[in-house]
């Protein structure tokens, strides 16, 4: 029997009437949004391997872990030729040129032994919400077990019930360049750093001998010769030689900081069958944090809370100002934000990605070193 068109044009219109239930457009892959927030949908080509950001050395790993952990320096968003600035730095970091009994030389010295950079941070710089800083009444780490079966109840970051924060101090950076020197991190950069950066070799063999399978090693036991904390918030970093590309390596996720408490979270037993590692669950200082991490459905970053007083520049690179690159100028970073909320009716998200990025954060590489260096130059004359 044939069907009357009069009955198609009625289930047509039938199912328009159905779709149209749902806010916004029928076949749009995304969950639904805060209209008061701004929410950037992306996506990536390759699942991330490794967001520690000592071992982290792909473009796509960057584009995430960029928008979490914060290096000392960073390239001014808009000004061309690329031009370092302080991230969580004070001001850029002082150089001080030094002989073989580490006195100090004149600043055009050709013949320097090492070369000595300090760094002050900025005050009141804090963690994201995190369980590693939790504590106890008594100021005691609250999730650190000594069993399997103590932390069997958490399987994900959001399973903890209470988070902490602090703030940042030059001892994360120090435990940084350490955990570069620790072989079992394989850090990409240790070859090359390690010939810079004065007692790195001796630190990995330390690490090598002391580390014992299975348990934590605390990285704070041992001394590395050319790292010193001068206070809270000043450390220095002495290299061999005079080499001024260095400069560019403090603007890379490998020298952001990592504090000592997600070192030792993370290694808690059975964590790390888990996927409860460093490698899969970033905790910075930066603009965003990483709420979800299921590369096969999705990876969601969020604003994080406790993210420092940081503003969009009011100045560029030539005609910046008639292509409206400052019309946001002096405006408070980040730009966006994104809340998780339950998939839209019709859609089928099992496959989607979520991405959210900081738009003024740019993901640069290391440019050639060209002119003068940035850091400020001090010594005898």
């Amino acid at each position: 029997m044939q069907q009357s068109p009069t009955w198609k044009w009625l289930a047509i219109l039938t199912a328009a009437m159905l779709l149209s239930g749902c806010t916004g457009p029928w076949n749009d892959p995304n969950p639904p949004t805060n209209q008061e927030q701004i929410t950037y949908f992306g996506s990536f080509i390759t699942r991330p391997k490794h967001l520690d950001p000592v071992r982290s050395y792909s473009a796509e790993e960057a584009m995430f872990i960029d928008q979490i952990y914060d290096p000392p320096l960073q390239y001014h968003f808009l000004k061309r030729p690329y031009e370092l600035e302080p991230a969580t730095a004070a001001t850029i970091p002082s150089l001080e040129l030094l002989d073989e009994q580490l006195q100090p030389l004149p600043a055009d010295s050709k013949e320097a032994a090492f070369s000595q950079i300090t760094i002050r941070l900025k005050p009141n710089t804090r963690y994201q919400p995190h369980p590693a800083f939790a504590e106890d009444d008594s100021g005691n780490p609250l999730y650190v077990f000594s069993t399997t079966d103590e932390g069997a109840p958490y399987k994900l970051l959001a399973d903890f019930p209470v988070t902490g924060t602090r703030n940042l101090t030059a001892d994360d950076y120090i435990y940084q360049i350490k955990r570069m020197a620790d072989p079992v991190n394989k850090s990409p950069l240790l070859g090359l750093i390690s010939g810079y950066i004065v007692g790195m070799k001796a630190f990995e063999q330390w690490a090598k001998n002391n580390r014992q399978p299975g348990e934590w090693l605390d990285l704070r036991q041992q001394d590395m010769e050319g790292l010193e904390k001068i206070d809270d918030l000043t450390f220095a970093i002495r290299i061999k030689g005079i080499y001024p590309q260095f400069q560019y390596w403090l603007a890379m996720h490998f020298f952001a900081p990592v504090p000592w408490e997600a070192d030792r979270f993370y290694h808690n037993p059975g964590f790390p069958e888990k996927n409860l590692t460093l490698d899969w669950n970033p905790i910075g200082t930066g603009p965003f944090m990483m709420t979800v991490n299921s590369p096969n459905r999705e990876i969601v970053l969020e604003r994080n809370p406790n993210y420092r007083k940081d503003f969009y520049p009011s100045e560029g690179s030539e005609n910046d100002l008639e292509r409206g690159y400052l019309a946001d100028a002096g405006k408070p970073l980040p730009f966006i934000a994104m809340k998780k909320r339950p998939p839209p009716c019709g859609a089928n998200l099992s496959r989607a990605i979520t991405i959210v990025l900081a738009m003024a954060t740019p993901i640069l590489t290391v440019p050639p070193l060209t002119g003068p260096s940035p850091l400020a130059q001090t010594g005898s004359n």
